[in-house]
Parts: structure tokens; sequence; C-alpha cells
């Protein structure tokens, strides 16, 4: 059965479905009196009893201007907030126990001339931590941060914008999803680079091969995107030949594999932790080798593409990113 949480979740979903920019309208925006607004009603209330009670006039005018003054504060309040025109910036993945850094865009309606005023509070839906924005003066873009608790695909919770200006009798506020994918990686731990035998892995890559090296220059050939700007023959550039690649070669006996062993589930999370640390450096020293995660098997390889997809596999592990997949 479901909670009344998952059943406003639901509600929000067909009322303010998903996309990545908002111009907020009378479908989008919510508002009602806030607990100052409540007591403010409550002191109109009085003064209407005791100016009807002692038939002052005086007092059932000052309840009157009141009430009017309360009717165009709600005009006001629901006409400022219509104003907002919100998108979602550039996204990137995380790491387990690190913060992903949200952009938010707030932009100048092409529809809307003048722009709200007033402080905004935003923040995560059902998150305790809210940023207070003064609208006229703030710089674009806002950043909520979004804790990462445990790798794999993340969704990115609604965000919250509300709003009490100008007198703080209504509270305005939204609930918005953004379109967006996010993984979030292994936390890293420091571990000795292990890498195995090629000959045991699929596809019968255990051959002697000449591979791309550090030891002999080998050859010209055309520029690859993703292989090391200093392997470009920068004389040739220059002469307008266009972007070549320096060929050196070495003698690799077999080719470098990360193999995830087989073991108890609890000791799963710590393999895939120290096996994205070794993705890392592997990388970053441009060292060519292969991930084997008996589901996923990704080909030898180099550059920030095959990085991108190891730490793709691993965040999704044991889901199957494809039987064999070369980058």
């Amino acid at each position: 059965m479901l909670n009344r949480h998952e059943v406003f979740g639901r509600w929000l979903d067909k009322r303010i479905p998903s996309a990545n920019r908002f111009e907020l309208d009378h479908k989008s925006i919510f508002i009602f009196p806030s607990k100052f607004g409540a007591l403010f009603l409550f002191l109109c209330s009085g003064l209407f009893l005791l100016g009807t009670n002692y038939q002052n006039n005086l007092m059932i005018m000052l309840c009157y201007f009141l009430v009017s003054l309360f009717l165009l504060n709600l005009f006001i309040t629901y006409v400022n907030f219509s104003k907002l025109d919100l998108q979602l910036g550039k996204t990137h993945n995380g790491f387990v126990n690190d913060s992903i850094q949200i952009p938010i865009w707030f932009n100048q309606s092409e529809h809307k001339k003048q722009r709200p005023n007033g402080d905004l509070q935003i923040g995560f839906y059902k998150h305790a931590n809210f940023l207070t924005l003064d609208l006229n003066d703030f710089s674009n873009p806002v950043y909520l941060a979004l804790p990462c608790e445990a790798r794999g695909r993340l969704e990115l919770p609604r965000v919250t914008i509300c709003s009490y200006y100008p007198l703080g009798l209504f509270r305005c506020w939204t609930h918005l999803k953004f379109k967006t994918s996010l993984l979030v990686y292994p936390a890293p731990i420091s571990t000795p680079i292990s890498l195995q035998n090629s000959s045991e892995n699929p596809k019968g890559h255990g051959q002697r091969e000449q591979t791309m090296g550090y030891d002999d220059f080998d050859s010209l050939t055309p520029y690859k995107k993703g292989e090391p700007l200093n392997h470009v023959a920068w004389k040739q550039l220059a002469k307008g030949q266009g972007m070549i690649s320096k060929q050196f070669s070495t003698q690799q006996s077999n080719t470098g594999w990360l193999v995830l062993q087989k073991t108890s589930p609890e000791f799963i999370e710590k393999q895939l932790s120290h096996l994205c640390f070794q993705v890392m450096e592997l990388s970053k020293n441009e060292q060519r080798f292969g991930l084997n995660l008996g589901t996923t098997q990704i080909l030898p390889a180099t550059g920030n593409e095959h990085q991108k997809a190891c730490l793709e596999a691993l965040a999704i592990y044991p889901q199957s990113l494809a039987t064999i997949k070369e980058v």
C-alpha cells in the first residue's frame, strides 16, 4: 500500500512533469497563507467582532483595510513568483560519500520583462538544508549540494522553491523535477595496481602484441580522438599536414586486465572501490588496460572515454553494461 508521500509524489508527476526548463505558471505554483498570515487573519476577525459589538465604524474600516491589504498581497505574491524562469545546468557524476553540485540557472524569461524581487528559499524536497537567495543580488548559477550515499544511479530529487515576498502573509512555493541522469561511482580506496594476464580473459587477447608505448619511435598515423597530446607531431602540424600522431612501440607479453574476483557479497563493495582507484590511476598514467566484471567486459584501451565507461560499469554493477564493450 502506498504511503502519503508516494501518493503525493505521483500526483506531482502528473501536475508538474519533469523538464529541463520551467517558466512558472498557475499549474506549477502553490500558494497558501503563512503562519504570520493566519495570525493576521485572526487579528482582522478580532477587529471586526470588536467593531460590530461596540458599533465602532473606525475599527470596522480598519478591519476592511487590513483584509484588502491581505488580498492585495495574495495577488502580488503570486505575480512576483510567476516571473521565475529556471533551468538545470550541466551536471557531473560523483563518488560515494561526496556531494554533487547541481547548478540551477535563473533566466530572464522572454515573455516576462520584469524580474522577480525579494528573498527566495531553494533546496531539495524533504531535505533540511535550504539556501536563502536575494533575487536582487545574486550570481548565476546557484549550486545545490546533493549528497551521494550509495553507488549506482541517482535520481535527482525535486527542487523546492518558496517565497514570502512582499509582506510574509503568504507562502508561495513549487516542486520542480529536472530531467537528468546521475551516476554515483564507488568510493576509491587506495590499493596496489593489480593487472592480470589477458590470456585469462575473453576474446583471445592473450597473444604477444605490438602496442603503443614509449620505447622506440615506430610510425606516423592520423591522430585519433583520445590520444595523448604529447604524441602529436607538431612539426607536421606546423607545415599544414594536419593532426598526425607519433606511434611508439614496446613489446608487451600480455594485455593487462582489471578483474573482479568472485567473493562473498560483503566484500564486493570493497573490491569495486579498489578497482575504481586502479581505473583512475591507470587512466592518469595513460596506461592501456581492460576491465572484466563478469557481466561486463570492456576491452583494453586508454583515454577519458575508456575511463568513463569503466567507472560507469563499476557504478551500476551487477547490471550488465554490455557483454563485450569496446571504447
